[in-house]
């Protein structure tokens, strides 16, 4: 099998007691079917604590928070009491795993860490170089590649390269990105995704043309934000400010760096529904959002709100999804009216 991660994946490690925004506060905490079962059947004072705290509802389990906000096992040295007593296999499986989204596409496994994490967001922000996802192999058997995975991993290393191809201001190479997506999809919806490698060789980086007339993506963004599932008040507090956010507060290569985060983990969901489009304009919406978040709080924090908020959230994630496939307002010319009229005023 193959195993591809951004190049900064072994440098994370779990700050544990130190780290400043913990996820055993503020979030349920889900526990898979077989820790749950291994609570259940634990003797001891632990085992009573654990079926205390376990919760299950429409079939899932999981652990209520105290009143206080706090994983029940989360002590107040900042560790976790399941992992202090049992040993890491025993504690859930989404706290063994996180902040890392695992995604395999049968022959090929994905691994991104989430800049929710403070860590993560720390080694993402950390560097200014192109952000790389190198290739590893293992002896693993994966399952058989899905007949789109090959065009769209050719797709995802072109745009890549269009993103990072610095001789070019970001927002142009973010308006070419946004094009060559729309390029894509077209072949896509016409089933002749084996057309996609032609594509990407012919492909001479021009941009859509920008629309005359017409608003871009805010205040309008801010809005469809702020009509989501709303986690924590830091983010509420954000959204109500929307609009006295401005771009251009955030390096350029810093900005190349969380759309390349983005592209990695996104584009290749395409294959689950054929939304390539869709998925390139979140991208985008993203760093665009964070960027004019970023004129009020830290980057760091600006990226880390979203990402919490956002990324964790599947039906957050599908109403951005849907409107941009059904709300004018955040149809490609709305996107490509933004970069231009903040960035691009002449063209």
């Amino acid at each position: 099998m193959d195993l591809r991660a951004p190049d900064y994946f072994e440098q994370f490690h779990c700050l544990a007691g130190a780290c400043p925004h913990s996820c055993c506060e503020g979030w349920e905490v889900e526990i898979d079917g077989a820790s749950a079962d291994f609570y259940r059947a634990l003797p001891g004072p632990l085992g009573e604590c654990l079926r205390a705290a376990l919760q299950t509802e429409d079939g899932e389990d999981y652990f209520a928070l105290t009143g206080t906000g706090r994983c029940p096992f989360w002590d107040a040295d900042g560790l976790c009491a399941i992992h202090r007593a049992l040993g890491p296999e025993h504690t859930g499986e989404v706290c063994r795993s996180h902040p890392r989204f695992i995604e395999d596409y049968g022959p090929l496994r994905e691994t991104s860490l989430c800049a929710s994490c403070p860590e993560a967001c720390r080694l993402l922000l950390d560097s200014t170089a192109p952000l790389t996802f190198p290739l590893t192999q293992t002896n693993e058997a994966g399952e058989p590649p899905d007949p789109w995975l090959s065009p769209l991993l050719v797709w995802r290393a072109k745009a890549l390269e269009l993103l990072q191809n610095r001789s070019q201001p970001l927002y142009f190479r973010l308006g070419a990105l946004l094009t060559f997506a729309d390029a894509a999809q077209a072949l896509l919806d016409e089933d002749a995704a084996e057309e996609i490698p032609s594509l990407c060789r012919d492909w001479t980086g021009t941009v859509l043309p920008i629309p005359p007339v017409g608003e871009g993506l805010f205040p309008e963004g801010w809005a469809l934000l702020s009509g989501l599932e709303i986690l924590g008040d830091d983010w509420r507090t954000l959204l109500r400010r929307g609009g006295e956010t401005v771009p251009g507060a955030v390096a350029e290569p810093l900005l190349e760096r969380i759309t390349a985060y983005f592209l990695f983990r996104y584009a290749l969901k395409s294959i689950n529904d054929g939304d390539l489009l869709g998925r390139i304009q979140f991208v985008l919406f993203s760093t665009l959002t964070v960027e004019r978040a970023a004129s009020l709080l830290p980057l760091s924090e600006a990226l880390r709100l979203y990402c919490r908020e956002i990324e964790h959230d599947a039906e957050n994630l599908d109403a951005l999804l849907l409107a941009f496939r059904t709300n004018s307002a955040f149809a490609p010319a709305s996107f490509l009216r933004t970069l231009r009229i903040n960035i691009l005023p002449d063209i």
